[in-house]
């Protein structure tokens, strides 16, 4: 039920229990390992980690503050439906976030952040492939995930981490979508050219580049069948 492997994202270091058991959760409803509607039982999880229902019933109503768990009218919570409405509104926001976070990031981006993203962005050459999208998709998030760290505001910081984490819900769908031919293709060259304008300082044209970047894809119909017929299948498993 609960995924012992580590998270190819980065994850709140846990401080109490109920933070362990909210991560434990949050990554495998993340990593498809809890599927959609798929109950999730206090009672048992709380034999599983061999605590009281208290830090249980914590993680729970935070995920679903959070929007990863509804709870029903009588009590009983479930993993939330995802769907490409929810996808396309993660995109809306998270271009808008990021487009701000790369105005404020660029100028503490330092030459040893730059190379950084120089390497992993020579892994992303490394795993732009059909077969190797998975591990595509990683380095992407890494990428963004050391840009951001230059941003200078902890609750804008904050906000771009939890979209992430909304985000990679639909790790599978984009794995899906970015199928479609040149899709790969088309985020490499947008990334090198993400880094040649960080290298110049050139704000406004990130600025533009970021609502382009997180845009772009749902405006291609090809990505927008392969993602919706993702979930239509999803819907048929359930």
């Amino acid at each position: 039920m609960i995924n012992k492997k580590q998270p190819n994202f980065p994850m709140s270091s846990p401080r109490t229990m109920s933070d362990f058991i909210y991560n434990s959760l949050k990554e495998s409803i993340i990593n498809s390992e809890l599927k959609t509607n798929q109950r999730i039982n206090e009672k048992e999880l709380a034999e599983y980690f061999r605590v009281s229902r208290t830090p249980v019933r914590e993680a729970v109503l935070r995920l679903a503050q959070e929007g990863f768990v509804q709870i029903d009218s009588y009590r009983r919570a479930v993993v939330k439906e995802i769907s490409y409405d929810e996808l396309r509104e993660i995109f809306q926001v998270l271009g808008a976030l990021d487009r701000l976070a790369i105005s404020l990031a660029v100028d503490r981006i330092t030459s040893k952040d730059f190379q950084k993203l120089e390497r992993i962005h020579k892994r992303m050459e490394k795993y732009c492939t059909l077969d190797t999208i998975e591990k595509y998709l990683e380095l992407n998030v890494n990428f963004h995930n050391e840009v951001w760290k230059a941003v200078p505001n902890e609750l804008l910081r904050e906000l771009l981490h939890y979209i992430r984490d909304k985000m990679q819900r639909y790790t599978f769908a984009r794995i899906h979508a970015f199928k479609t031919p040149g899709a790969l293709q088309r985020s490499l060259k947008l990334h090198k050219d993400l880094m040649t304008a960080i290298k110049k300082k050139d704000k406004e044209k990130l600025a533009d580049m970021m609502l382009i970047h997180r845009g772009s894809l749902l405006k291609s119909q090809a990505y927008q069948e392969g993602i919706k017929k993702y979930l239509a299948n999803e819907e048929q498993i359930k």
